[in-house]
């Protein structure tokens, strides 16, 4: 199997959208954490995509974005909010992947 595609500019952009809808809950990461938890039976380890050390899967994201009560659509959004070269543009196209 190849290397895992890691993109720095996403990770990072993720790490800023999940450390926002914290400051927007107002609350601490590992109390969050321990409460969804207690009602899911599910730890999410959201302390570690508050770095940009990480390589979020598909599902883990979709956990999280349950956890903020928002779509992933939305989620992906505030992504590209963060850092406008994760919009399509055909000029770029591969350019982060590479």
């Amino acid at each position: 199997m190849g290397k895992q595609i890691k993109i720095d500019e996403l990770t990072e952009a993720i790490s800023e959208v999940i450390k926002d809808l914290y400051k927007e809950r107002g609350t601490v990461v590992l109390d969050e954490n321990n409460q969804y938890f207690n009602e899911i039976g599910k730890n999410l380890g959201l302390e570690r995509y508050t770095s940009s050390n990480h390589n979020v899967t598909c599902s883990k994201l979709f956990a999280i974005c349950d956890f903020f009560e928002l779509s992933m659509s939305e989620f992906f959004i505030r992504v590209e909010e963060k850092n406008q070269l994760l919009k399509f543009n055909m000029q770029r196209q591969g350019d982060l992947v590479r």
